[in-house]
């Protein structure tokens, strides 16, 4: 029976091996042996591999008796590229004696085909993003010169098929922010922010940054306020508004005459939380929702007779199917219908990040100020947009990289919002360009515009010269003081923020590390302690030595040192360190700056500290 059992272990394909209490390899088959560059004979003789990097981790599986299973990878001589699927079993033989089974399973086909998976995934999101961008730069064109023939004299009937333009124009940028959107909930993008909020001042400044587009629809826009006072709320208030807007733009849009109401009502309550149910009343749509109440009929419908594509109802519903609500509509008459949503809130006992002060903040420092607000989402800006222009601020709009370069060698601004993810060319790009080639905005305070929070990449941003940043969504307070802070009363000279400010914000946001990067093992305990105690062994030197190569501007040496201890620092993701040594890299391969390297070297040396003396104290507890 032995015989069978060691020849099983040994014709199958899968590493298998066998350790006594002492940790040393008793039984083990080719394809284990391989894996470290032995055979079978002499793995046994040997009773242990180099580097065997399993080792503590099966001495602590043997002593806690516990079977465990996760992930590993393995670089074989060849330099190929191996993951399995490994579990470990401790059992007791008749005599007594303590061993430990490990058994794994290919995994390598499988994560090849999760990446490919997510590299088709980017590849459809890049795609999309150019086809957007491919739509939007000509019909944004025609909606421009569309604007100009306006403004000249026109008979009743010129100006009707002019209107029809505009309106059809306005339809089509619709179609692919609406297609990007999906696709990045599709993928999973898209992340839920959570934060105290007015859930009246949101439904406020909606119908009032909307009431100028329904009248010229000869539609009255209001939002109705609840008899009940709804308390203050922790969630995403940006997701909220691109719901209602999309509802209350689409209502807008299907509607002749009458009214839009929006309102807002509590329906269920505990201590801790609420459900709040949202309502977008019409006396226009009652054609589409008196007759269909499934929403892919509703798409479909809207399809056929308006020449919708169903995108934004199908956007919001499943914005708010991810937040925990649910969609629906109803029809009382050919002349009213309503489309209700339901969304679950906790209640906050802190005070609302402070919606309402907007009304009391002074619009007279930023009457006049120009802006130049770089943004491809039409919903962003519009909200933006409407809240620039209640302070007197006039608003520029370029959609990409590419327009705001170009309008910024036309005119003069006094501050530029720039988003940083865009099509044709992202924000990074094109403030590195404004402020390099010769315009009319090179020290002109550039503002990061972006919900990329985890990402935040603050030492990139100050390198390719952004004055600071506003996270969205945002209150609208933080926005009057950005804007307020790179401009004075007078317009002239701006201020820029301090940079300790900018990177004090963002720290609270970002871990000083995380281990989640790496999967399954990052929930075992012992691979992560190892990892550890590696870093704490060979981190200081090779700052050491980096700091020596720049100290003797050795600038190729610094490239090599910087470009390891970036791949190091980022495999768990300590941010702000991985980002300073892209910046020693970049500066010393681009153009060698001896005081600006060692100030970025001083910077990561410390936050280096900071993790080296909690995975010492981690070390010590697990010890």
């Amino acid at each position: 029976m032995m015989e069978l059992t060691t020849q099983i272990i040994a014709s199958t394909p899968n590493p298998i091996y066998v350790k006594n209490a002492q940790g040393r390899f008793v039984q083990a088959n080719d394809a284990f042996a391989r894996l470290h560059g032995l055979t079978v004979p002499q793995l046994l003789e040997e009773g242990e591999v180099p580097f065997d990097y399993a080792e503590d981790r099966d001495i602590a599986v043997l002593a806690s008796g516990e079977p465990v299973a996760f992930e590993e990878f393995y670089r074989l001589e060849s330099g190929e590229k191996m993951w399995y699927k490994t579990s470990k079993q401790p059992f007791t033989s008749p005599d007594g004696s303590q061993y430990l089974l490990s058994t794994s399973c290919d995994i390598t086909a499988l994560k090849k085909a999760l990446q490919s998976a997510e590299d088709t995934a980017q590849r459809k999101e890049e795609f999309l993003s150019n086809m957007s961008s491919e739509i939007r730069t000509p019909v944004n064109a025609i909606l421009g010169m569309a604007r100009l023939l306006k403004k000249s004299m026109l008979n009743k009937h010129q100006e009707e098929y002019l209107n029809t333009i505009m309106s059809i124009a306005e339809d089509l940028l619709v179609i692919p922010n609406d297609i990007l959107e999906f696709s990045k909930l599709e993928s999973g993008v898209i992340s839920l922010a959570s934060f105290p909020f007015s859930v009246d001042s949101t439904l406020e400044n909606i119908t009032d940054a909307l009431k100028t587009k329904a009248e010229e629809h000869g539609i009255r826009l209001r939002y109705a306020e609840s008899k009940e006072s709804i308390p203050v709320v922790e969630g995403d208030s940006f997701r909220l508004s691109q719901i209602l807007i999309a509802l209350v733009s689409n209502a807008i849009k299907y509607s002749s005459q009458g009214e839009i109401s929006v309102t807002a009502t509590v329906r269920e309550r505990s201590a801790h939380k609420l459900s709040i149910e949202f309502c977008v009343k019409s006396t226009g749509l009652g054609m589409i929702a008196n007759k269909f109440t499934d929403f892919d009929e509703v798409n479909h419908n809207s399809s056929l007779r308006y020449g919708s594509t169903g995108l934004g109802f199908n956007l919001c519903k499943t914005l708010i199917e991810i937040q925990g609500g649910k969609m629906w509509i109803e029809g009382k008459s050919d002349r009213e219908s309503s489309f209700y949503f339901t969304l679950p809130f906790r209640i906050c006992d802190k005070p609302p990040v402070p919606e309402a002060s907007a009304q009391v903040l002074d619009p007279e420092p930023l009457k006049g100020v120009n802006v130049l607000l770089v943004e491809d989402n039409q919903v962003n800006q519009l909200l933006v947009t409407s809240q620039l222009q209640a302070w007197g601020t006039e608003v520029d709009l370029a959609f990409d990289g590419a327009e705001a370069i170009a309008k910024t060698k036309e005119k003069k601004y006094d501050t530029i919002l720039m988003d940083i993810q865009m099509p044709r060319l992202n924000g990074i790009e094109a403030t590195s360009r404004i402020r390099q080639e010769a315009n009319l905005n090179k020290d002109t305070p550039i503002v990061a515009f972006t919900a990329n929070v985890p990402q935040i990449e603050i030492e990139k941003f100050k390198h390719y010269g952004f004055s600071d940043y506003l996270l969205k969504p945002y209150p609208i307070q933080k926005l009057y003081e950005v804007l307020s802070r790179h401009t004075d009363c007078s317009h002239g000279a701006k201020q820029l923020a301090p940079q300790h400010e900018l990177e004090q914000e963002a720290e609270e946001d970002v871990p000083l590390f995380d281990f989640s990067g790496l999967g399954d093992l990052a929930q075992d305990t012992v691979f992560i302690h190892k990892m550890q105690k590696l870093f704490v062994e060979t981190v200081p030197d090779q700052l050491l030595e980096l700091s020596e190569a720049v100290k003797d501007q050795e600038w190729e040496k610094t490239v090599q040192l910087a470009h390891r201890l970036k791949s190091t620092f980022g495999n768990i993701k300590i941010r702000q360190a991985t980002e300073l040594m892209k910046a020693i890299e970049e500066t010393a391969t681009k153009k060698p700056d001896k005081a600006r390297v060692a100030s970025l070297l001083e910077r990561a040396g410390k936050i280096i500290d900071e993790v080296l003396a909690e995975f010492s104290e981690q070390l010590k507890a697990f010890s």
